[in-house]
């Protein structure tokens, strides 16, 4: 069944009745061509029908969606929104930015109907752009807006639903960032800008990459090399106007030989631009600017496994150990791994387990440890069970078990189309882990606080708490232990601690 027409400040939108849920999907929050910023979309007057989702962004091993074949980056730009039928008062609001190592994914992967009849609250997904058309920096080759389009896309839907959320019965003051892996990234970014200040209460980044952004000598470098493969010197600005097939078979190209000369192994990722980012979000931590604003940072157990088992493996693990070697010397990295061999679980890899403190858990760490010091709240989790679904059935707590749990409309996991993963059936203990992961992650959108009974303690100098969801769920101090002893004993100086953070 419809909805009735929701006016908006581009038009009045029609969704549909979801179970308890009203769904809108592929609302138009902005409009852009190739490698310009996001304008307002076209107006309309007459309702117009939401209710499948809008094209997502032009991305590798997906062809272009029916009904969007000539316009897929002009239309990319859509949102998706869950909000619960017949709710007495306003709601807060869940704003979620996807995954896929910022070229691959979109919001249409994600369901929000269970969290948005459960919290209850207002469920929101967006698409941004992806890959070069999101992320190659232009703006020094003749194409001056193409500078960090996918945050400015994210901007623009932040701002669309601060303007237009109220309509569809959320808080405009109540609403929590949110986002895993590159999203995560962008989450992290995007917090920390002053385009975004007085749009969001609270924010949670699952499974956030070391390094959280790129430098603008690397994004040239990209963008440098990008232009030679398609030779296209006497006239960068050409690249508006290549085909997508043989813009993304160029991009595939330059991204294999220049991984490795990257810290984090991935070509794109939010750039200090100096403009639309214009300091490291780090030193925005650090300095106090988000202590007002509830932090949630989490992370899954066997981060790198997935990585690891990826044919061939991810070029993050080459540079991961690099980075490290580099950090504590050739002796340092073999006392780390000797240490680890020796502490290792039974069904641990003591390699996977050392990068992925090196590349995720840490980082994370020293993130929560800035907001502490700086006077904000923050709460930091490992997700530790193993969903009954691929790829975690043969991989474990891998990259996004935590992402699969969330979503998930229990008793099942969702089916996500894009990423090309299909649901099923949860088990009992896969639904007792996901109840709990939700049930704290929406008090975390409705309060500050993932746990109202205090029974997951405040990340703080004095008691570093880490929780751990599993079966059961518990508190465990994460400064203690063989490794943490040894890599406090490897960073001992400013310098090295300097060495052991680009590490990351």
């Amino acid at each position: 069944m419809l909805t009735k027409a929701i006016p908006t400040t581009h038009g009045p939108v029609i969704g549909a009745e979801q179970g308890a849920v009203r769904a809108f999907k592929g609302v138009p929050f902005a409009s852009a061509r190739r490698f310009a910023k996001a304008t307002p979309p076209p107006a309309w007057t007459e309702p117009r029908r939401c209710t499948d989702y809008g094209a997502y962004a032009p991305q590798p091993g997906h062809a272009p969606q029916p009904g969007h074949l000539d316009q897929a980056e002009e239309s990319c730009l859509s949102l998706n929104i869950w909000s619960p039928a017949g709710a007495d008062r306003t709601l807060p609001v869940l704003f979620f930015v996807h995954g896929g190592a910022f070229v691959t994914g979109g919001g249409a992967d994600y369901d929000g109907a269970f969290l948005a009849a459960h919290g209850p609250a207002v469920v929101v997904t967006i698409n941004y752009r992806l890959g070069p058309l999101g992320f190659l920096q232009l703006h020094r080759h003749g194409l001056r807006e193409a500078n960090n389009l996918a945050i400015s896309d994210a901007v623009t839907a932040l701002d669309w639903v601060h303007g237009n959320i109220a309509n569809f019965g959320g808080d405009p003051d109540q609403v929590t960032l949110s986002g895993q892996s590159a999203g995560a990234s962008m989450v992290i970014a995007l917090a920390t800008l002053p385009q975004a200040k007085g749009k969001f209460a609270r924010a949670l980044a699952l499974s956030a990459p070391g390094r959280n952004i790129m430098s603008a000598d690397h994004a040239d470098n990209v963008a440098r090399r990008l232009i030679e493969e398609l030779e296209l010197g006497r006239d960068p600005s050409a690249m508006a106007s290549v085909p997508l097939p043989t813009l993304f078979a160029a991009v595939e190209r330059v991204g294999r030989r220049i991984a490795d000369e990257t810290s984090s192994g991935t070509v794109f990722g939010p750039v200090l631009d100096g403009t639309v980012i214009a300091r490291e979000p780090r030193k925005a931590f650090a300095d106090g600017t988000l202590r007002d604003i509830p932090l949630w940072l989490g992370s899954c157990r066997d981060e790198m496994v997935m990585f690891l088992k990826s044919t061939p493996p991810a070029a993050m693990i080459r540079t991961t150990e690099r980075n490290v070697r580099t950090a504590v010397g050739d002796t340092g990295w073999e006392r780390l791994l000797s240490c680890y061999r020796a502490t290792a679980r039974v069904d641990e890899d003591p390699y996977e387990a050392l990068l992925s403190d090196a590349f995720w858990h840490r980082p994370m760490a020293d993130l929560a440890r800035l907001q502490s010091a700086a006077g904000g709240a923050v709460w930091l989790s490992r997700f530790d069970h193993c969903p009954a679904l691929e790829p975690f059935l043969s991989q474990g707590p891998t990259h996004g078990a935590d992402n699969a749990c969330l979503w998930a409309h229990l008793p099942n996991f969702i089916d996500r189309p894009i990423l090309k993963r299909k649901g099923g059936p949860m088990t009992p203990a896969d639904i007792d882990v996901a109840a709990q992961f939700q049930t704290n992650l929406l008090r975390f959108v409705t309060t500050g606080m993932p746990d109202v009974a205090e029974a997951w303690p405040r990340f703080e100098p004095a008691k570093e708490s880490l929780a751990i969801f599993g079966q059961p769920f518990h508190i465990v101090p994460l400064n203690e232990g063989a490794r943490v002893r040894l890599w406090a004993e490897l960073s001992t100086s400013p310098n090295d601690k300097n060495k052991m953070r680009e590490a990351g």
